[in-house]
């Protein structure tokens, strides 16, 4: 069974997601950082911690961004176990926040394209190319109807902050991020402090995403720092 098999993935989400979703809307639209003529560095200060995502396009999510949902696709393996490093992703997600029950599905059917070595079906090319190869470089891709899915689905590059997960490792893979389809191209995870108190803690319940045992050793055996 594919480790992103949408029935495992969904099974600890028994909180219907519009309802964590609209929580954490709310936090955001409450606390959000906001625009003044002061406004000149980072609003935040991790975002000095992301060498991937544009500087203008970091301030376009951090002033002017909507909340959605998304979920991981896949991750460089250090960000699965604790450490100190900032490491990157991709994850999947749409631009209609009323789609956040689709994720688990998104998410399968991208990682099939990864698990088939194959030619993949006429019309995914481009997203095939993308999982298959982890250094390739995009912001986001829409997931074509070949998919089976409906339009404003995207898989997308993320960085990974620590401080804006609960556990500071992708113990979970569905996440909330920053976006804003007609300004960027590009998304981020929502600051922690924004995400509300029930999706933290169905977040941090449960089993890992996967077991850190094995990218320990994987660590060590390559030299790479977590």
């Amino acid at each position: 069974m594919s480790d992103y098999d949408p029935e495992s993935l969904a099974s600890k989400w028994t909180v219907p997601l519009h309802e964590l979703l609209n929580e954490c809307q709310s936090l955001w639209s409450a606390g959000r950082p906001r625009r003044s003529w002061l406004s000149l560095g980072y609003p935040e200060s991790d975002m000095r911690l992301d060498s991937m995502t544009p500087s203008r396009d970091l301030k376009t999510l951090m002033f002017d961004g909507v909340v959605t949902l998304g979920h991981f696709a896949r991750a460089f393996f250090p960000a699965y176990i604790p450490g100190r490093h900032t490491h990157y992703g991709s994850v999947v997600y749409s631009d209609d926040t009323t789609a956040a029950a689709q994720l688990f599905d998104l998410a399968w059917r991208v990682n099939e394209l990864r698990r088939d070595s194959g030619p993949p079906p006429m019309g995914t090319e481009t997203v095939a190319r993308a999982i298959r190869d982890d250094r390739s470089d995009f912001s986001r891709i829409e997931m074509p109807p070949a998919l089976g899915v409906g339009p404003g689905r995207y898989f997308a590059n993320i960085c990974i902050q620590r401080s804006r997960l609960p556990t500071a490792y992708v113990h979970s893979r569905l996440v909330p991020l920053l976006i804003r389809p007609e300004l960027s191209n590009w998304c981020c995870l929502l600051p922690l402090r924004f995400w509300s108190p029930r999706l933290t803690e169905i977040w941090r319940s449960g089993d890992p995403a996967y077991a850190p045992e094995p990218f320990i050793q994987q660590c060590r055996r390559f030299s790479v720092k977590p």
